[in-house]
């Protein structure tokens, strides 16, 4: 009786060891599957990211396109001085606010949104002078409106153009 008292426990220590043994390879197994998972896992968000800067940098050249600010922020309270201020501060807020995306965006249609910034604030200061300050923002918002009605008269179309460009050679 003795002798199959330790044979149980010799077989009883194998399995322990056994046991032992196969836990830690299968520990090993599924730490190095979740590190495979991740691994793979923020290569297929990364892909997205250009995708989403240039959807918001087509939001933002839609947003401070010149027809689109008057049309949004016109207002018969304003004169011509505060309409001035208020649009060129809406144009930097919006840029400042997307300037992150240029990360992940072709450097070419950053500097063409750039661009698109300051030939607005440009156009806008411009027409503006041509008023007196006093003068009712409607004066400022006509102006702004025939301008931007010339064909080739903003860069908002070209910007959105070349937006396009790059998200088809994306997809």
């Amino acid at each position: 009786m003795l002798l199959f008292e330790v044979g149980f426990f010799e077989i009883q220590g194998i399995a322990i060891v056994l046991l032992f043994g196969l836990s830690i390879f299968l520990l090993t197994e599924l730490r190095s599957l979740k590190a495979e998972i991740r691994a793979k896992q923020p290569a297929a968000n990364n892909s997205l990211l250009p995708l989403q800067a240039y959807e918001r940098l087509s939001l933002l050249a839609d947003r401070i396109s010149l027809k689109n600010l008057v049309t949004r922020m016109h207002s018969t309270a304003f004169n011509v001085a505060e309409f001035q201020a208020g649009m060129v501060e809406t144009i930097r807020n919006e840029y400042e606010h997307n300037i992150t995306q240029q990360i992940y965006i072709n450097p070419e249609v950053w500097k063409a949104v750039t661009n698109m910034k300051e030939q607005n604030i440009f156009i806008i200061n411009q027409l503006a002078a041509s008023l007196p300050p006093s003068a009712h923002a409607i004066e400022l918002g006509k102006l702004l409106l025939e301008y931007s009605s010339n064909s080739n008269a903003e860069l908002s179309p070209v910007v959105l153009d070349a937006i396009q460009y790059e998200v088809k050679k994306l997809i």
